[in-house]
């Protein structure tokens, strides 16, 4: 009783039927289809697929006896011979790819317009954005805000916020809720800043920050969440719209 370490036979690319096929045909010498689906379990169907591309390795070859096909295992040493095979196609693949390589690195260059999208959470997650408006220095276009939470939220750095506006002298437009009672920061505090008012059924309360190539959109749920989208395209877009919603909306309460 011998036993194979059919594992290394698996590494250089066979598969366990074909194990199976090439190893009974080493121990029975040869056999017809019929006998190894007897010998290997292996459905007939299979069969033949399986002794064809043992054949095409180099690894099984036939006869005739009659009007019978016997199939048979070449010598073992078929297998490194197999291997030699196996190693010129990888080097014929690998200068394939070699010539393909500056083609695939060629379109790594091509312009385009990509989409990233971040999600901050929590407060610290609305500081982030807002020193980012800062950092961008662009102006900033806000539609859909209550101005009340963000003061009750971040009352403090609010002062900063708007302080950092004046200081880089960054313009802000905002067009909120046209109501008696709205919330608006004073002009001593927020002087680049200016207000416009929608009526309730022209208003989108959805609170949405534009500046640069960035758009933040922030719900306040619990906790309070802000999704960051940069992209060129998008942004300009956004920028349109808010342009027509400012042109139609009140100067005054």
């Amino acid at each position: 009783m011998y036993y194979v370490d059919t594992e290394i036979l698996r590494k250089i690319g066979l598969t366990e039927n074909e194990i199976k096929i090439y190893l009974d045909l080493l121990k029975s010498g040869s056999s017809t289809a019929y006998e190894l689906g007897k010998h290997t379990s292996i459905y007939r169907v299979h069969i033949y697929d399986k002794i064809e591309q043992l054949i095409n390795k180099g690894l099984v070859n036939y006869v005739y006896k009659g009007a019978k096909k016997y199939f048979q295992a070449t010598h073992p040493s078929k297998i490194k011979q197999y291997l030699e095979d196996k190693k010129k196609e990888l080097e014929i693949q690998e200068q394939k790819i070699d010539s393909l390589l500056p083609e695939l690195e060629a379109m790594i260059n091509l312009p385009k317009e990509d989409t990233f999208v971040e999600v901050f959470k929590g407060k610290e997650g609305l500081k982030y954005f807002l020193k980012d408006i800062i950092k961008t220095g662009e102006e900033v276009l806000v539609t859909g805000i209550d101005d009340e939470k963000y003061q009750e939220t971040l009352s403090l750095f609010m002062d900063q916020y708007f302080r950092d506006l004046r200081n880089k002298k960054i313009k802000e437009r905002i067009i909120t809720l046209k109501k008696s009672n709205v919330f608006r920061f004073n002009k001593k505090m927020a002087p680049t800043t200016n207000y416009r008012y929608l009526e309730e059924k022209q208003f989108n309360p959805t609170n949405t920050f534009v500046y640069g190539n960035k758009i933040v959109i922030v719900t306040w749920d619990t906790p309070v969440t802000a999704v960051m989208i940069k992209n060129k395209n998008v942004a300009l877009t956004y920028k349109n719209h808010f342009e027509h919603l400012w042109k139609v909306a009140s100067v005054k309460i």
